[in-house]
This record gives C-alpha cells, sequence and structure tokens, in this order.
C-alpha cells in the first residue's frame, strides 16, 4: 500500500486536496442554510421565554385564526379583481406594411386590441406621401363590424391567438 501511495503521490494528493476544498465549501453552504432554517424556531422559542409554553401557544394560534380571516377576507376581493381583469384588454396584434406603392417603410399599420370574450376593437392608419387616413373598427366576438382587408384580418388572427397563449 505504501508503494502504491508513494508511487501516485503527484495525482493523489492534489486529489486529496480538492475533495477537502469541496468538502469545507459542502459545510459551510450546509450550516449557513440550517442557521436559516432555525431563524423562526428561535423567534418562537423567545416568545416562549417571554411569555411561557400556554400563552405563547395561545399566541401563536391566535397569530393563526388572524392570517385565516385575513385571508378569507381578502378571498372576496380576489374574486373581484379577477372578474374584472376578464374584461380588460389582453390580446394584441399588429401588423405594419405599406398601404401605398409610393410609400415605403412600412408606416402604414393595423392594430387589435381584443379582451379575454373577444371584444375591442381595431386602429388601422394608412400612410400616403400626402395624407394618413385612420379608421377604427369595432371587434364583438372575434368578428368585426365590417369586412377587413387582409393586413386588418392578420391583426385580428394575431391577437386572437395572443388570447391563446
Amino acid at each position: 500500500m505504501n508503494a502504491f501511495i508513494e508511487v501516485n503521490a503527484n495525482i493523489l494528493l492534489p486529489a486529496a486536496l480538492i475533495l477537502s476544498v469541496v468538502a469545507v465549501t459542502a459545510v459551510i453552504l450546509l450550516a449557513a442554510r440550517i442557521r436559516r432554517m432555525q431563524r423562526p424556531f428561535s423567534e418562537m422559542a423567545g416568545l416562549y421565554d417571554d411569555v411561557g409554553t400556554e400563552d405563547s401557544l395561545q399566541l401563536l394560534l391566535k397569530g393563526v385564526d388572524e392570517n385565516r380571516e385575513f385571508i378569507k377576507g381578502h378571498g372576496e376581493d380576489l374574486r373581484l379583481i379577477h372578474e374584472s381583469l376578464e374584461e380588460c384588454f389582453k390580446g394584441i396584434g399588429m401588423v405594419k406594411y405599406n398601404a401605398f406603392e409610393d410609400v415605403g417603410g412600412n408606416q402604414s399599420y393595423s392594430i387589435c386590441i381584443l379582451t379575454r370574450q373577444k371584444n375591442g376593437f381595431m386602429l388601422t392608419n394608412l400612410v400616403g406621401r400626402n395624407s394618413t387616413r385612420g379608421y377604427a373598427i369595432e371587434v364583438k366576438s372575434g368578428a368585426a363590424e365590417r369586412e377587413l382587408g387582409s393586413e386588418e384580418t392578420e391583426a385580428l388572427a394575431y391577437a386572437v391567438k395572443s388570447l391563446e397563449e
């Protein structure tokens, strides 16, 4: 065995050093983790030392009951917020394009904004060399109030698809 150690000392010594560094690092990390886990229990023990076992247990249970009531009280608020969010705009689709041959740079656009129920509107802005025209189109249940151009149809499809994501 001694002969093996002497022959392989140049390999065994660095390996042992690396393993010891890894072990010390692991011990430090675990000690820090245990210390973080002990903190809440130390606070409870401090409460126990201050007021005694029975009173500290009653205080802790009172806190649990107060938290339960707090959560119950806000449950209705959360439900109302959730319901109101269903009416908010969530789906958006936009297409930029060249509406006229003499204007480049994709300055025209159609943007569609929808609620979860696919109600909303589309804004189309057509940019020409000498003029700009804008249109607003109402969308109900995923259908526009008038026939759409190809870019507007594409913007509506993007908005509906974004609702599914």
